[in-house]
């Protein structure tokens, strides 16, 4: 902007030194050009206050924003719980239901390990014989301390005695 001011400026003062500017195959008088630049330094200038105007606008928008933020949370919270079995309605106000929380990575876990032993300990049953077998509930994965072992302990002469036989029914 200012290097049009100075142009502008320098042809307005020395217009009596030339007659006209050819440019491509056009002629121009010096107060053409300096109208030109004069028009193009007043669209800055429209720029300028227009950025400033822009500028105050958003920071006013954004201050608004953020004290009515608690405002509408607690409007939109309250609407969630009064419609919370009328979906249409809750769409006529621009809401969604509330989502049903999402489970955590350690429920995640201990439900997948349950369901495994529960699988391996069933086996391939009937139905009733599935239903009746459940698996113990996963204990929670901590890390494991080892401590120092302890002498081996001796065997027991009775763990040590044959198997017994079946006993059948004469």
């Amino acid at each position: 902007m200012a290097a049009d001011q100075a142009l502008a400026d320098g042809l307005t003062q020395n217009a009596t030194q030339f007659g006209t500017l050819t440019v491509g195959s056009q002629k121009y008088k010096a107060a053409d050009v300096a109208k030109v630049l004069q028009d193009r330094i007043t669209a800055q200038k429209a720029v300028i206050t227009a950025r400033g105007t822009l500028n105050g606008a958003v920071v006013a928008a954004k201050t608004q924003l953020a004290s009515s933020r608690a405002l509408i949370k607690a409007v939109k919270q309250a609407l969630r719980f009064m419609f919370s079995n009328d979906v249409t309605t809750l769409a006529m106000f621009g809401l969604a239901p509330n989502k049903a929380p999402a489970q955590k990575p350690a429920t995640k876990v201990a439900a997948t390990a349950k369901a495994k032993a529960t699988r391996t300990l069933r086996g391939t049953k009937g139905k009733k014989q599935k239903l009746a077998i459940t698996a113990p509930a996963a204990a929670p994965a901590t890390p494991v301390v080892e401590t120092p072992a302890a002498a081996p302990a001796v065997a027991s002469p009775v763990a040590a005695s044959a198997p017994a036989s079946p006993v059948t029914k004469q």
